[in-house]
């Protein structure tokens, strides 16, 4: 819950309200695709949760629409135009997504049972490489939508 009302304020200072229209949709997507990977690592037993406040795909909803709808908002409205600076980008958010989830490890609300945090970091910067794929085909990032009016 925590993480979620520090993942809020964070928002609330970063984000761009114009913006919101079209950006949502990378929180969405966010949300369905880290429900659905939750979801299937616990059915897999790679890792659990616990301590479930009002259950989501066998996270916290706090969570769900916390840290990841909230970044998947931040990360579609500053998505750099430049290949190379989305890279970066996509490394740099997937670390810092990793961190989040070190801390989590470190309360004990999740633990590893059959998986291994390098694992996490392959399927964050490939959440992350997803969500820039289709912030830019469908024109969710203000920065592909700038390209398309050029």
């Amino acid at each position: 819950m925590i993480a979620a009302i520090v993942s809020w304020i964070i928002f609330y200072f970063l984000v761009d309200v114009w913006q919101l229209k079209r950006t949502i949709f990378g929180g969405l997507f966010t949300l369905a695709l880290g429900s659905m990977v939750d979801w299937g690592g616990q059915q897999l037993d790679l890792y659990r949760f616990y301590d479930v406040i009002i259950p989501w795909a066998g996270c916290s909803m706090f969570y769900k629409f916390g840290p990841i709808f909230t970044m998947g908002i931040l990360f579609t409205q500053y998505l750099p135009r430049k290949p190379i600076l989305q890279v970066i980008n996509i490394l740099v958010v997937s670390l810092l997504y990793l961190a989040m989830e070190a801390l989590i490890l470190q309360t004990g609300v999740a633990e590893y049972r059959n998986w291994h945090i390098l694992a996490s970091l392959v399927v964050d910067m490939g959440a992350f490489t997803s969500l820039t794929w289709f912030a830019q085909t469908f024109q969710w990032s203000p920065a592909s939508h700038r390209e398309n009016r050029i």
